[in-house]
This record gives C-alpha cells, structure tokens and sequence, in this order.
C-alpha cells in the first residue's frame, strides 16, 4: 500500500476573507505538499472550487505550480478539473504543457462537479444530469487532442473545437499551428473519484480505464464501489487492478490514542467536520455513505460517530489495526490519500502525524499484508 495525500484545500473562511488569508491558505497547503515530499508520499492530490468558502483554491495549477520547483520525487495531481467550467480546447493545452514542466510526474483528476452553487455559476443544470454530459464530452475532446492527429473539427452537444495544423500558417514557416502535447504518452494518468455505492462515475471510469478513487465512506460502501468498478472493466475487456484504486480517508495519527482524539476534537479537524463537511454532505443526501450499518439514523451521525465508525484516529498500533481491517473488509486497495486539513496553528503535531504514517503505520500494513497474501503489491 502506498501513501500519498489528498488537498481539497480547505481553510476558515474567516481567514480566508482576512487580509492576506488567501495566502496564508496558500502558503499552508504549499508546505503540506513539500513536508509530504521530504516524508516519502507518493503522490498529491489538489481540488478545485469556485463557490466554496472552506474549499477557496479555484484553479490546482497555481498550487501545483508552486510545487514543482519545491519537490523532487512527489506526483503532483488536479483532484480534479472539471470540464464543465472550462473549455476543452484550453484545459487540454494546459494540462499538456504542466506534464511537460514536470516532465512526467503528474497526474489528472476529471470530474463532475458535486458542488451545486459552482454548477450555478456556470449555468449547468445537475438535475438533468448535464454536468455528467459534459464531464465526458470534454475528456473525450481532450484525448482527442492529445492523440488524434490534425487537423480536425469536432462538433459535440456542448463544444465546437478544432484541431489546428501543425503548419496553419505557410506564409511563414514554423511560426502558427497546434503543438501542445504531454510528456507522457498518450497522456498523463487520468483518475475520477465516485460518492455512492453504485456510482455512475466509476461505473464510467471502469469502462473507459480510468483509475478510481473513492472518498471518505465506509467500507460496505467502498467494496460496492470497487465491484461496480470491475465490473465495468471487465465489459470492456479490462482486468481491474486493486493497486490503481486509491482510498481517500481523514486521518490523525499521534503517540497515545488521547493525543489523537484530542487533536481531531479540538483542532480545525473538527471545525471543519462541524462547520461543513457534516451539514452539506447531509444536506446533499451523502450522508448514507457513512453509516457503517443501514440501521443507523442519519440524525445520529455527528463528530464523534465518525471518530468511532468512519475516521482513522489513533496511536500508531490503533491507526494500523484500522487500516488492516479496512484492507480486508475492501478488499485490498493500493493507496492511501490522507484528508489534509489546516493544522498550520498546530503545526508540530499535524507534521507528526503525517510522519507517523509513512514512517510507522504504514510499513507495519504492508508487512501485515505481506504475510497475509492481500492482493494489493505495492508498498511505500
């Protein structure tokens, strides 16, 4: 099992509509990315929203810009571009040139949208499910883009683009024409996260051969995912590969199971749990996919029923049994992403637990693992 990380980027809004509180946010997030880096994470994942006060970071390219020149080894990933809020055209050139800068170490998220109020703002219409329409129009124009040759003109429900040629314009040679195309071949990594159990969006990334990413449910919930997922594959003449599918999970690791719990009750762990997380996704009817039994009222599902049922929060022995046991109950998965949230006036001990994890928690999972046979090869 590797380890990486997941940003969304959240922060206080109260900070955030603060002189300078953009910045800091920045600067926070910045810092996760390089401390993550130095500890060995695989790979970091970077969100993007437009309408959301705790989520405030619109664009992952200024992030992961930021980031290239501050890291060695870490893959920098969009979690993820919505193609909805862009035009296809420009998001593929984008996403090009940063694969080149990075040269390789760089994945992409695609997704639609789960943020109704950004939907609004870009007039799409979710009930109809025009946001999953577009999701898949625009993936579908940017591999054109990465591995059609031009010229060509596409002409779908939501976009016309064209492909130029490479020599648009004779008059001058070498000057006019399409260039832009990532490092990696035919293109980078593309990954989308699903919600549900029986999820459209990994329904969708089984058949096309994009790796699945489930976020922060229980484990009946995220098994159902996995199954939908091969599934999906498996139409289309795939093989699923556990290693691919990546786990997003909250996670607070310290010396003493007290020293943990308290680090999430009492810190912007549970400020954010409190203040969002828990009332949109309620709101939003996401709620279900926490209950570790269907008998449970979603009324019921507060704070500290996460601590109990949902969240890894623990000593190094605790955080490490939970992971064994949510491997199994899954069926094996291949990486780890730590929900990272704005320790930074807690600073020492949030980077303790992020140092926890790679250097205890998780070499203890993979040789549990190991001697049990699990599916899942990787390790850190």
């Amino acid at each position: 099992m590797k380890l990486g990380m997941f940003l969304m980027t959240n922060h206080r809004p109260s900070q955030s509509m603060s002189p300078g509180g953009y910045k800091k946010g920045f600067e926070w997030d910045l810092e996760m990315i390089t401390t993550g880096d130095r500890l060995g994470y695989s790979e970091a994942w970077v969100g993007e929203h437009f309408t959301n006060l705790w989520e405030p970071l619109p664009s992952p390219d200024l992030l992961i810009q930021a980031a290239i020149t501050e890291t060695e080894n870490i893959v920098l990933a969009a979690g993820a571009h919505v193609p909805g809020f862009h035009h296809p055209a420009e998001l593929a050139a984008r996403i090009a040139y940063q694969d080149q800068l990075l040269e390789g170490r760089y994945m992409i998220g695609i997704g639609s949208g789960g943020t109704p109020t950004d939907a609004q703002m870009f007039d799409i219409d979710m009930s109809t499910g025009e946001h999953r329409r577009r999701a898949a129009e625009g993936l579908e124009i940017m591999k054109k883009y990465w591995t059609d040759e031009g010229p060509w003109r596409f002409e779908g429900e939501f976009w016309t683009c064209e492909k130029v040629a490479s020599e648009a314009f004779p008059s001058v040679p070498g000057t006019l024409g399409h260039h832009l195309l990532p490092y990696q071949r035919p293109h980078p990594p593309i990954a989308v996260a699903g919600l549900s159990a029986n999820s459209a969006t990994l329904k969708w990334a089984g058949e096309e051969g994009l790796l699945p990413i489930s976020k922060g449910m229980n484990t009946r919930f995220m098994a159902g995912q996995w199954e939908t997922y091969r599934a999906a594959a498996e139409s289309r003449g795939r093989v699923a590969d556990r290693n691919d599918w990546r786990i997003s999970r909250e996670v607070i690791v310290a010396d003493t199971d007290d020293e943990a719990l308290s680090l999430a009750r009492e810190g912007y762990f549970a400020e954010f749990q409190n203040g969002f997380l828990l009332p949109i996704f309620k709101f939003l009817g996401f709620s279900e996919s926490w209950k570790h039994d269907e008998a449970v009222k979603s009324e019921d599902i507060d704070m500290e029923y996460l601590l109990k049922h949902q969240f890894l929060v623990g000593s190094v022995d605790t955080v490490t049994e939970q992971l064994i046991q949510m491997q199994q109950e899954t069926g094996g998965f291949g990486t780890l992403l730590l929900e990272c949230v704005d320790y930074e006036d807690r600073k020492d001990l949030w980077i303790r637990s992020m140092q926890l994890m790679s250097e205890d928690v998780v070499p203890a999972v993979n040789a549990a693992l190991a001697k049990k046979g699990s599916p899942v090869g990787a390790t850190i």
